[in-house]
């Protein structure tokens, strides 16, 4: 990585744009307001759709396995985040454009983009693993279920934590280089992490395209969620990359000389990805994966296979409280 010419040292390498950051900080405003409470009220709303089968089907001889309320919407909670963490950021340049060798807006404003599509990816993972889950079919992901989560998340804030450190310290002459490796390193781990769980992605996409799975089969939701989740995976790669070769160019490179890489490969694909997954809430949600796996497990073709289950709870009876007591006794182990 090349060094910083500390007698030429300047915050920005170019005068930065103060229309297009209050732009972004103005979008981003407007997103958090659609996407907060459509997830909530949507989420509520759905709910009350699979307390409704779970009433209408209260005896059955296996546990059903589903999310309640405060699991199932807290799964988007890190993308308000996320959002919250670009509005920060678009307005601390905004002000960082009226005092350019200001370090407290530049400090802001690079830790919040920075770590922004961290609590992107955490939503991601997420979501995934609650897909997984409501599929019955955990033991199609090249991880083990019990820690396919927790491992990605937790890749995800020692990522986090490596970029809001590197950022911070990239505000200092004497700590520039430092901090711009920091950052590297932390953007090398986020490919990394993220590498792995697409691989994993895509393989569990193919391997339950192939085998009799008695939910999936009935339902095409769970592959439009999971295309979702990899055109967003894509979007985040994609600016992670340029975000890492920004900082192996160093601090005469091109991508940080010209502001305009920012927004095109930053700020767009971070305002789209909220925008993709509110546009398809409808057909493509972990709402609507759980209301059909709900519906499709008290249905009475829904037959378990003996040899596919592992702990059948038996004599199971529901009532409407149980939608806050989610049960995970049953689980599908398919042989692929």
């Amino acid at each position: 990585m090349a060094k910083i010419d500390y007698d030429d040292f300047q915050l920005f390498r170019y005068t930065p744009n103060q229309g297009a950051a209050r732009f972004f900080a103005i979008m981003f405003c407007i997103i958090c307001v659609i996407v907060v409470p459509v997830f909530v009220s949507y989420g509520c709303k759905s709910m009350k759709k699979v307390a409704s089968y779970l009433d209408a089907n209260t005896s059955v001889s296996y546990s059903i396995k589903y999310y309640n309320r405060t699991q199932l919407i807290g799964a988007y909670v890190p993308l308000f985040f996320g959002i919250g963490s670009e509005i920060a950021g678009y307005i601390c340049r905004s002000i960082s454009t009226l005092h350019p060798q200001d370090t407290s807006p530049y400090i802001g404003q690079s830790i919040c983009l920075l770590i922004a599509p961290t609590f992107y990816t955490a939503t991601i993972y997420m979501l995934f693993g609650r897909m997984a889950h409501l599929l019955h079919a955990e033991k199609l992901m090249i991880m083990p279920a019990k820690y396919n989560t927790t491992f990605f998340v937790v890749g995800d804030i020692f990522s986090l934590c490596l970029q809001a450190a590197g950022g911070g310290l990239m505000a200092n002459e004497s700590s520039a280089t430092s901090g711009s490796n920091i950052v590297t390193a932390g953007l090398f781990v986020q490919i990394a992490w993220f590498g792995l769980f697409m691989i994993n992605e895509v393989y569990f996409l193919y391997k339950l395209g192939k085998i009799e799975n008695p939910i999936a089969s009935q339902t095409k939701t769970w592959k439009r969620l999971n295309i979702i989740l990899l055109i967003n995976c894509v979007l985040i790669l994609l600016r992670s990359i340029v975000r890492a070769v920004e900082f192996i160019e160093g601090y005469k490179g091109t991508i940080i000389s010209h502001e305009w890489f920012l927004y095109v490969f930053d700020a767009v694909p971070m305002f789209l990805l909220p925008i993709i997954f509110v546009a398809f809430i409808r057909i493509s949600s972990i709402y609507r994966v759980q209301e059909e796996s709900v519906e499709i497990q008290t249905s009475y073709n829904f037959e378990p296979k003996q040899q596919d289950i592992e702990n059948v709870s038996a004599d199971i009876t529901r009532t409407s409280s149980d939608i806050n007591q989610p049960t995970y006794n049953y689980e599908a182990e398919y042989k692929v």
